[in-house]
């Protein structure tokens, strides 16, 4: 009779197994070590199949993240949406290998293949064997794995609002150096930077979603909005409805005799003064009309540059405000504070913004003529370039030079002058680019492309540290004359110190930023020529939103890394 076999459907057991087999079914005694022999086997196989498929998830891990980063890289090569080029599919593969480098767990057999999805989109498709170990011994060889990508280039709807500092020391050369074509200006730095800027986000599409718009508010003693928000709203300024008899200071002139060694000579003494104008004339209209402050007497040539007539040129004085702000103040918004509101939507003679006058503007300080010893009254009040409200810049860019004739147009207009007050700066760039101030109807998530979220930044560039006066026009008059930020008991002639009006203005910096942060905007600090402050630091969204820029060409490499982080890569599944 044959003798008896066992079979699966790989191999035949020998025939002493079998026999063994029979004879423990007989007899069990003694077999204990015998069958715990036996009981190895499938624990071998369980033991083997947890160790390769944890070798094959690592493997796969692996393989799906260097598919990922193989497709972003095609997809930032790829130069025409409707073809991925035999180039950007070897750019795709070398950043694939970069990323799962021969040999990596062992794996055999690694492909990565990259194609053109739909426009715009590049897919890949990856590959590998995964050689086993103890489960080999089981009949499984090896286990293979597959992973597939995608990814797409996609800048969100984005605001960018610049807040430039173009103040005196702007035009003046980043090394302290005489200015010369050799030598530019920190301004003529700035303008190249910014047009770097936009070079490396670029214009976004012309329509639907991806919408990109740039922003710029200038400032330095002052910002040029007034015509900007008249326009949005004639009942957000002073005069812009009805009449508006306002306080100005400004100064008189009188003819005295006496000069120094020269009693017959005549000479004009300025004394300050505050006139009362209906600024009603001047933002309704566009003309020029008398100044006040323009000397027509006898001697000719004391007017400190005044015009006869002026044409009010869009800067504007803050809403009303409180004087107790300091140091040690607290960094939230006093309720009577409306210059410190982001969304304000003035409805009465506090909240509703004033022109400032600029040209019949005096400040208060006396100085020694040298040749006369007499007194004189001299102006420094600054207006810089008219802000521009966020838009669109498509329409004339141009791809060999990633330009636009438009937006470069505006950057070469800015000019430098006048005094270093950071908190006007911030708070009209804020204002021009809140969803929920004076201009919602444009800036709100709702009516932006799609309805798609807004990402909003803030890129705020200075070369100094924060520098008001007491005597000087800004946005809020003359501190010393009308003691609008900080407060002065003195009866006659104001003393408020600068140290004084510099604390509240630091502190009312502190105070912006916060309610920026609070707003969800992104806030990116460069500091030009020279370091920034701690404050400033602390107003950028984090460590990695603040740089300092010692010279023209590094602050040209920040503006374009900023540009490149805000137009990052999304990846799609």
């Amino acid at each position: 009779m044959p003798s008896p076999t066992v079979r699966n459907e790989n191999s035949r057991v020998p025939l002493i197994l079998s026999r063994t087999l029979l004879r423990l079914l007989r007899d069990a005694a003694g077999n204990v070590a015998i069958m715990a022999a036996f009981a190895v086997i499938p624990l071998l196989a369980m033991v083997g199949g947890a160790i390769d498929a944890s070798r094959t998830y690592m493997a796969y891990t692996r393989l799906q993240q260097a598919c990922d980063s193989g497709a972003l890289a095609g997809r930032k090569a790829m130069a025409n949406v409707k073809q991925l080029t035999d180039t950007e599919k070897a750019k795709a593969g070398e950043f694939f290998r970069f990323n799962f480098p021969a040999g990596t767990y062992s794996a055999e057999q690694v492909t990565a293949v990259y194609d053109k999805g739909a426009d715009g989109v590049v897919v890949g498709r990856a590959s590998l064997s995964m050689p086993t170990t103890l489960m080999r011994m089981f009949g499984f060889g090896s286990i293979p794995v597959r992973a597939t990508c995608q990814a797409e280039l996609n800048i969100p709807n984005t605001d960018v609002m610049f807040v430039l500092d173009v103040t005196g020391s702007m035009s003046d050369s980043p090394n302290g150096g005489t200015v010369s074509s050799s030598n530019p200006s920190k301004l003529d730095g700035l303008k190249q930077a910014v047009k770097d800027f936009y070079k490396a986000l670029g214009p976004g599409p012309a329509t639907g979603p991806g919408r990109i718009r740039y922003g710029f508010m200038p400032y330095s003693s002052n910002v040029n909005v007034g015509r900007i928000v008249y326009k949005l709203s004639a009942s957000y300024i002073a005069g812009g409805t009805g009449t508006a008899q306002i306080k100005y200071p400004s100064r008189t002139g009188e003819v005295l005799t006496g000069c120094y060694n020269n009693s017959n000579c005549e000479y004009v003494y300025w004394t300050p003064t505050v006139y009362t104008l209906d600024a009603s004339k001047w933002v309704q209209s566009t003309n020029r009309l008398a100044n006040p402050a323009f000397w027509s007497g006898k001697p000719t040539g004391w007017n400190d540059g005044a015009p006869s007539t002026f044409a009010w040129d869009g800067c504007i004085r803050e809403a009303s405000t409180v004087q107790n702000i300091n140091a040690s103040s607290p960094l939230v918004v006093p309720a009577l504070a409306y210059d410190l509101q982001i969304d304000l939507k003035p409805n009465s003679d506090a909240t509703r913004w004033k022109p400032a006058m600029t040209e019949a503007l005096a400040g208060n300080r006396h100085y020694k003529d040298s040749a006369t010893s007499t007194s004189r009254l001299y102006r420094s009040a600054a207006c810089p370039r008219e802000a521009g409200e966020l838009a669109q810049y498509t329409s004339d860019y141009v791809s060999s030079t990633k330009s636009s004739a438009t937006f470069d147009a505006y950057v070469d207009g800015l000019s430098a002058g006048g005094q270093t007050y950071h908190d006007i700066g911030l708070m009209w760039g804020a204002r021009f680019l809140s969803p929920t101030g004076i201009f919602s109807a444009t800036n709100a998530d709702s009516v932006a492309p799609g309805g798609y979220q807004v990402s909003r930044h803030i890129v705020f560039m200075t070369d100094g540290t924060l520098a008001p006066t007491s005597y000087l026009p800004d946005a809020w008059g003359v501190n010393s004359v009308m003691n609008k930020v900080q407060a002065d008991n003195a009866v006659a002639p104001p003393t408020a110190s600068d140290g004084d009006v510099y604390q509240s203005h630091l502190r009312r910096t502190q105070i912006i930023c916060n309610e920026m942060k609070k707003k969800g905007f992104i806030i990116w600090i460069v500091g030009f020529s020279s370091g920034l402050s701690d404050e400033l630091k602390a107003c950028a969204t984090d460590r990695d939103h603040w740089a300092i820029a010692s010279d023209t060409a590094s602050l040209r490499k920040t503006f374009a890394k900023i540009a490149q982080t805000i137009g990052g890569l999304r990846l799609s599944s």
